[in-house]
């Protein structure tokens, strides 16, 4: 308790060194803790993209002709889930000469998609506002938007979904985040009969834990030898998180070398101050033991103040690692497509904790002075 006085004592002897040490502290772990966060915001955000985009790990789609038909869409669907060995199925159609319509004219940048209510178990999109559709009837077509396209419509009155034939009002059920910055509706497939006579391309998503390529090309032409109305056109792999993870290991390591870097730096200016100071204070360390401290007492006093100060950094960067996080978040564009990261409190323990070990590591060149110091040398000085 003596010791903790006597450190504080110390401080207030000397502000400007005190706050020059505070404001590097903070300056290095604010630094330390930027680059902490950016990495798990670069890395949720990539992985979350990869996972609503290309689907849970693994998925597979299978591009078939055949069906003309919702039940003959649904049909494949079952029976490609049942002979694959998938534990989750849906359906994609994708017609160029369906769209969105407003005030008697088609808004070509808005794109439509017709799916199965399964999706959402292959990609899970978050919803931001409303529900996901059902797949029972409607007297209108229910539809999703995604965030870019929700702002778009509502520039526009009603719209309306089809072909340049048949048009029918649609309702806009829900707005959900899904990683694309293009405007895009999502519309049941259920519905898509009502506009096209002809169904083109219908694409399968499959997965499974254990689910293969070769399972799913095998589970077509097994269907289409038996007299299934399935001929396939391609299937291809769509998940992507494994094939990011080693981009993204590689960039968390630049950003840790980084952060290092910022927090060397900080420790080589607090030792500067820390040596430049040490001499300053050799009359007050000298004074110290002829009142009985040991060399021991000294030094670890030394340490003490930086500790002090660590303390008192740490509790100032974790409040501007708070109020800094929005900030990166915003660099990443996680605002549209995604949904953020939000904030770890852990970073309070990681500002004092780095901190603490930083104050420590730059205090440990001028407490070895302070240590070694003779009284006879500062008598004579």
């Amino acid at each position: 308790m003596r010791s903790l006085i006597v450190a504080f004592q110390g401080l207030r002897g000397a502000p400007v060194r005190s706050i020059l040490v505070v404001l590097a502290l903070t300056l290095g772990m604010l630094g330390f803790v930027a680059v902490l966060s950016a990495d798990q915001v670069m890395r949720e955000t990539v992985i979350q993209r990869a996972l609503l985009t290309g689907g849970k790990e693994p998925t597979f789609e299978a591009s078939v002709k055949g069906p003309e038909s919702q039940d003959e869409v649904a049909t494949a669907i079952r029976q490609l889930k049942s002979r694959s060995g998938a534990t989750h199925s849906a359906a994609r159609i994708d017609d160029p000469d369906v769209g969105v319509w407003t005030n008697g004219l088609r808004v070509d940048n808005l794109k439509i998609v017709f799916v199965t209510s399964s999706l959402i178990d292959i990609h899970p999109f978050p919803l931001v506002s409303g529900e996901w559709f059902e797949s029972e009837p409607a007297l209108a077509p229910r539809v999703l938007v995604n965030e870019a396209a929700a702002a778009q419509l509502s520039a526009h009155g009603a719209a309306q979904i089809g072909s340049d034939y048949v048009k029918r009002k649609m309702v806009v059920v829900g707005v959900i985040r899904d990683a694309l910055d293009e405007p895009q509706v999502y519309a049941s497939v259920r519905d898509y009969f009502e506009f096209a006579e002809q169904v083109p391309t219908v694409t399968v998503a499959l997965h499974g834990p254990a689910l293969t390529d070769s399972a799913v090309t095998a589970a077509a032409r097994h269907l289409a030898s038996l007299g299934a109305r399935i001929e396939l056109a391609s299937v291809t792999q769509t998940d992507r998180i494994s094939a990011l993870s080693s981009e993204i290991a590689t960039t968390s390591r630049v950003l840790f070398v980084l952060g290092a870097l910022s927090l060397s730096s900080t420790i080589v200016g607090i030792m500067n101050v820390g040596l430049a100071t040490a001499r300053a204070r050799a009359k007050e360390f000298a004074l110290r033991r002829t009142m009985g401290a040991s060399r021991g007492n000294v030094a670890f006093i030394v340490m003490l103040e930086s500790q002090i100060l660590a303390l008192s950094a740490a509790l100032v960067a974790f409040g501007g690692s708070y109020l800094l996080f929005p900030v990166v978040v915003g660099a990443f564009n996680t605002q549209l497509g995604v949904s953020p990261p939000p904030y770890d409190p852990a970073y309070g323990i990681i500002c004092l904790a780095v901190a603490s070990a930083t104050a420590l590591l730059s205090s440990f060149a001028p407490a070895l002075l302070s240590y070694g110091r003779d009284l006879s040398s500062v008598m004579r000085e």
